[in-house]
């Protein structure tokens, strides 16, 4: 059988990718696919997601096994066909393709057709796709306003900083409240 699949961006209005996949291929063939299509780097982490009719997430199906063990709704792209999952126009997904700001793309199985395609083919391409922030990219922006930040506060100068100082600060760190702040 063959998938029909559009794909939007609630970031990019004019986006629209409409394509055609084989049923017995993998999540991750769909993946590297959409990746290549859009001229994305496929490495990056990214998830597809099963959702209801109102994109509610249900089934989850990573790129790499992150379960701990016997998960029944965590699947991994490799080991996924396609057909285990997209049988039925109006079947929703959401792909998930920058997994730390959780940017992703809306889904949705608009025919299913008789027939076998050796490789998947994108019919429509319309707009341009969200820039892909890359891992690399994230931390280095974190990295230098951290530094610009703590350059500021001692007037760019660690001499100004008093080390001995350091034993009066307060050791009771939330690191919840850390880590909520980045």
């Amino acid at each position: 059988m063959i998938i029909y699949l559009r794909i939007l961006s609630h970031e990019a209005e004019e986006f629209v990718k409409e394509l055609a996949i084989d049923d017995t291929l993998t999540f991750a063939d769909l993946h590297n696919y959409i990746q290549e299509v859009l001229s994305y780097d496929a490495t990056q982490m990214a998830s597809f997601f099963t959702t209801d009719s109102e994109w509610n997430k249900e089934m989850e199906i990573t790129l790499f096994d992150m379960a701990d063990s016997g998960s029944n709704l965590l699947k991994t792209m490799q080991d996924t066909l396609l057909s285990d999952f997209l049988y039925e126009t109006g079947q929703r997904l959401l792909y998930v393709f920058d997994f730390f700001s959780e940017r992703a793309f809306f889904m949705e199985v608009i025919q299913i057709a008789k027939g076998k395609l050796e490789k998947p083919n994108c019919y429509r391409n319309e707009g341009k796709a969200p820039e892909q922030i890359m891992i690399g990219d994230l931390s280095g922006d974190i990295k230098k306003e951290r530094f610009d930040d703590f350059e500021d506060e001692f007037d760019g100068s660690l001499d100004s900083m008093k080390f001995n100082e350091l034993d009066d600060l307060d050791r009771d760190v939330n690191f919840d409240d850390i880590a909520d702040q980045y």
